[in-house]
């Protein structure tokens, strides 16, 4: 599994960009392209089936994006599909069978 040390990442930039441009945030900062797609399916299906699902979803995605850029900064290198969030990573799961959480 392809991984990923960044360690110019922003955190900050990374919560922006995630809350505000549609989670890219996860690829722009954090270099997680699958990740990325996964998040955003999820919000979407989640917005899909009652808002608030969806908005749970999306605040979910920019902790995990901001918390996956902290971890980058300082140095750590992670996989691909690495979450950092526990919650947005077992509703991600249920999608992306190859997911992974080290504090799951």
């Amino acid at each position: 599994m392809p991984m990923i040390s960044k360690p110019d990442a922003n955190p900050i930039a990374a919560a922006i960009l995630t809350w505000f441009v549609l989670g890219i945030g996860h690829i722009v900062i954090n270099g997680q392209t699958n990740k990325w797609v996964i998040t955003l399916v999820v919000t979407i299906i989640g917005s899909f089936l009652c808002v608030f699902p969806g908005i749970i979803l999306g605040i979910l995605s920019v902790i995990d994006s901001y918390k996956t850029a902290e971890r980058l900064k300082a140095g750590e290198s992670i996989p691909e599909n690495e979450y950092s969030n526990v919650l947005l990573y077992k509703v991600c799961k249920l999608i992306d069978k190859k997911a992974t959480c080290k504090m799951a």
